[in-house]
């Protein structure tokens, strides 16, 4: 480094040049002084004595501070200026060491044109000693003078030397007099004059631009970029100046750079604070050691220790020792900035333990990285209920189809070893449907959670329990000797389900159906097992349920044959195999056709007519009955348009609705656009429920029965009298048309109870305003029974078979031409 040295250039350069004049006034005056004694004396002996002497003391001064430039100089001016023709300093060898002529000097004095005695080498001297001679033919004195070393003089210069002089004391010292007067008196001038220059040229040359200087040096230090400084010419001042300006650019520049960037950091810092507060993480910078150097969060209560405890520590010192081994790892393991590192781990806190998530990640440019810390508690405890629900039934908790798979392979991985038997029983609830749809799904579910319990109850514990879905359950019954082993379970199972359900206060009555396969006599894979086992409990609900079947080969027909139903109603209605038939209904008073009922067929392409009673429930179960509900509806409101449009009659048309098609969100909506693009008149479109929908009491029912009344379409009670008929749902859902089932109007020959029945059925329906519809009429009594009891509609293969639409228009159009003899002639009904 550098070092420089400063000074106060306004005082220091005025000052130098007052000195500077002062000191060579004084040495003139003092020049001018030896001059005017010179001359004084050069008239006599003694003046050349007194030159040589104030000589003498000059080189002695001028050898003291080894002063050769000043020695000769001397010389010369006495030389010059007081008539010496030769002065010499020589040592006492001989030899010339300073003389006003410069080539005689290093030369020995015999050599050169010095007149030197040689015997005055040769005198005992003792200083101070002087010896003059006077030379008169040629008006010159010669000299000679000794001198004493005072001070240090060169170490070449032999000592003691003496001085010789030759000097002529012509006319000449009256002028040298007077020249040196004007001399001293030029140069005092010279020296005022160069004294003012000097002031003049510092003030206006260097005080004034070093003071411009300095104050816009003290502007930029106070970061003052407002001025700038211009000095005119050329040197190093004007550099300087444009050098500092330039500077000032440079540092305005950057200061409002540092300015903007210090903004932004302040921003970005507010943002990061922002987003660390706001981020659940929690975030650590270490060294490449595990020494924490920072910590980041917005919240600290997943922090293990006190932030105070780990900061400027190892990790190492305050986690558990195998986290710390983990982290420990995982730090070596990161080489490069962008690779990331994951890891989980667990601690244990005082309400328990807590999982957390750690990415390790190394930071550009440095040797640090970053720790962001995530609590993922809560995401492993989802996980595990994931994992949980994946395997269990969320509703009884029972393992689900998958487990149960599973735990049936180990089952039979056991049994092959052991030689033992594996049952497999497949359960159905009987009758839950209807508790389902009747009372609500909230009180289903509880009687699947006591089934579930009483199941379990019943088996030992290393049997298996598992729902399938809906009212479904598996059981595994393992460790079996013989098929023998299976019956008292499976009675055990049975009996167990004649004590009722006491839910809400309730009774419930729920018996099961069960059907068991047994490894390895009937089935060798889970699959296969649960298939024929499942093939046995539909054979144990067609003996009449409440009972348990062993899976026989005969049993496979039946399941065959369901399987090939739902294999082949998958795309049924896209290849047309649904048709909607019409069953003509006649007012029985009126004695004419009023409408039909639309009744839904199947003609599989492969399997042949198959008969409504087999496929609908298949229908419900798969959850397929909503796309058939919604086709029977497209085409009956199809169909009435082209009726009203043929016939120009009011005729109505009546649809069945199942519980699921009830419930579908769009069914208000798709009924709404029917009407309005099919141009229905109000009580033309008839939907007929069953009363087992009621029994739920959902609120939802009666606002959906209201707005389907409001659009004008007809409500019936179908089959009523099979369910859990109360006549109080007559009065607080509004219905149009009471329905009784076919099984009470067939009974009506057989005894006076059913007829009896029919007839008050009727009078109540009247007596609150409902119109009454009797179905499954086959004979002249029954018609002539209804009629003479008031029913209002009668339907059946009496009045007319289900027919396809062009027959039924063909029908129509026959029995429209003759509506006054309709019942007598075209159904060939004697008077009653």
């Amino acid at each position: 480094m550098t070092k420089l040295y400063s000074i106060d250039l306004k005082l220091w350069l005025t000052l130098s040049a007052f000195l500077f004049a002062a000191l060579l006034s004084v040495s003139l005056v003092q020049v001018h002084y030896d001059a005017q004694r010179e001359s004084l004396l050069a008239v006599t002996d003694a003046t050349l004595k007194r030159d040589l002497s104030t000589l003498n003391l000059t080189m002695q001064y001028h050898l003291a501070h080894n002063d050769q430039d000043e020695i000769r100089s001397t010389l010369i001016a006495y030389q010059q200026g007081q008539q010496y023709t030769q002065l010499a300093l020589i040592d006492m060898q001989g030899m010339v060491l300073y003389s006003s002529t410069p080539d005689f000097e290093g030369q020995h004095y015999a050599d050169t044109p010095l007149k030197l005695k040689p015997e005055i080498f040769t005198h005992q001297l003792s200083p101070p000693y002087l010896v003059v001679e006077y030379i008169q033919h040629k008006h010159l004195y010669q000299a000679y003078s000794t001198y004493e070393q005072q001070g240090t003089v060169p170490a070449d210069t032999p000592l003691p030397a003496l001085i010789y002089a030759e000097y002529s004391i012509a006319s000449q010292a009256q002028q040298l007099l007077e020249y040196t007067r004007m001399k001293t008196l030029s140069i005092l001038a010279i020296a005022a004059l160069l004294t003012g220059l000097v002031v003049y040229f510092t003030r206006w040359f260097i005080h004034r631009p070093v003071s411009l200087l300095v104050e816009l040096s003290e502007r930029l230090s106070r970061f003052d970029f407002s001025k700038t400084l211009e000095i005119r010419g050329a040197g190093e001042f004007k550099h300087l100046a444009e050098n500092l300006n330039e500077m000032a650019n440079s540092l305005q520049t950057g200061w409002q750079k540092t300015q903007q960037a210090e903004t932004e950091a302040r921003r970005k810092t507010a943002i990061l604070e922002g987003i660390f507060s706001a981020l659940p993480d929690l975030f650590f910078i270490i060294d490449k050691q595990g020494t924490i150097l920072e910590y980041h969060s917005g919240q600290t209560d997943d922090l293990y220790v006190p932030e105070a405890q780990f900061l400027g520590h190892k990790i190492e010192e305050f986690l558990p020792a195998p986290t710390s081994r983990h982290f420990t790892r995982a730090i070596q393991g990161i080489e490069k900035p962008g690779q990331l590192t994951q890891l989980e781990y667990s601690l244990p806190f005082e309400n328990g333990k807590r999982h957390f998530e750690a990415r390790l990640s190394a930071l550009p440019d440095s040797d640090a990285l970053v720790i962001a810390v995530r609590n993922i508690t809560d995401k492993k405890r989802q996980e595990e209920i994931i994992l949980h629900h994946a395997f269990y039934d969320t509703l009884t908790d029972l393992p689900n189809r998958f487990l149960v798979l599973d735990r049936l392979q180990q089952l039979i991985h056991d049994a092959k070893r052991d030689k033992s038997l594996v049952g497999v029983g497949f359960i159905d609830l009987d009758d839950f449907k209807k508790v389902n749809d009747s009372m609500g799904h909230e009180v289903g579910d509880k009687v699947l959670v006591h089934s579930a319990k009483r199941l379990q109850s019943a088996l030992r514990e290393k049997d298996t329990v598992a729902r399938l879905g809906g009212d479904e359950f598996i059981i595994l019954l393992g460790d079996l000797k013989t098929s023998a082993d299976i019956h008292p379970i499976a009675a055990k199972l049975v009996k167990l389900f004649h004590a009722p359900f006491n839910i809400d206060g309730r009774a419930f009555n729920i018996s099961l159906s069960l059907g068991i396969a047994i490894f390895p006599q009937d089935a060798d894979t889970p699959n296969d097992l649960l298939r024929k086992a499942d093939s046995a409990m539909y054979n144990a609900k067609q003996q009449g349920r409440n009972t348990y079947c062993l899976f026989t080969e005969n049993m496979s027909n039946t399941l065959q044959r369901r399987l090939l139903l739902e294999e082949n109603m998958q795309g049924a209605l896209e290849r047309g195999e649904f048709e909607v038939y019409y069953q003509p209904q006649l007012d029985l008073q009126a004695r004419k056709v009023v409408g039909a009922e639309a009744l839904l067929r199947w003609h599989s392409e492969k399997l042949g007519p198959i008969s409504p009673a087999e496929f609908i429930p298949l229908a419900e179960q798969t959850g397929f009955i909503i796309d058939l509900g919604k086709f029977v509806l497209n085409s009956a409101a199809s169909a009435l348009q082209q009726f009203h449009a043929r016939f120009n009659a009011s005729l109505r048309l009546a649809v069945n609705l199942s519980p699921r098609q009830f419930y579908d969100p769009q069914l208000l909506s798709h009924v709404e656009h029917l009407i309005a693009n099919c141009e229905l008149q109000p009580g033309t479109l008839e939907l007929e429920i069953t009363e087992g929908l009621l029994l739920s009491g959902d609120s939802t029912i009666k606002a959906t029965l209201d707005t389907l009344q409001k659009m004008g379409v007809l409500i019936s009670m179908d089959d009523f009298g099979t369910g859990y008929s109360s006549l109080n749902y007559l009065r607080q859902y509004p219905f149009d048309v009471l329905k009784i089932d076919q099984s009470f109007i067939a009974d009506m020959h057989t005894g006076s109870e059913s007829a009896y029945l029919v007839k008050n059925i009727i009078t109540m329906a009247h007596g609150m305003g409902l119109k009454v519809i009797a179905e499954g009429i086959e004979d002249h009594e029954q018609l002539s029974r209804l009629v003479e009891f008031n029913c209002n509609i009668g339907q059946g293969y009496l009045i007319g078979q289900p027919m396809p639409q062009a027959a039924f228009q063909d029908w129509l159009e026959h029995n429209f031409s003759r509506a006054e003899n309709i019942m007598n002639k075209s159904l060939s009904i004697q008077d009653y």
